[in-house]
């Protein structure tokens, strides 16, 4: 189960395209800087496993689709310990 981290707006780059390309049964995906502007409800995003940094979304003014779970940086280590590998899409 892979942890993909994507910090990169979806509308200044492709990483989060190319993620979606290669996220799997079981993988989770986590939204964070620019990144979270792919939480906006317009996105095709997978319906489970899509977390997004809260902290991120509010400071950017990004409403969150509801199949998506805002978390705290806490969180996000548990998350990173949870999964094997991590891998963070930037491109």
């Amino acid at each position: 189960m892979t942890l993909h981290i994507v910090n990169q707006s979806p509308y200044s780059g492709s990483a989060l395209g190319d993620c979606l390309k290669a996220f799997a049964a079981g993988d989770a995906l986590l939204l964070i800087e620019d990144g979270v502007y792919g939480a906006g409800a317009h996105q095709p995003l997978p319906e489970m496993n899509i977390y997004c940094l809260k902290a991120d979304a509010e400071a950017r003014g990004v409403t969150v689709a509801d199949h998506i779970e805002c978390i705290d940086e806490s969180r996000w280590v548990a998350l990173c310990a949870e999964h094997n590998p991590i891998v963070s899409w930037f491109r």
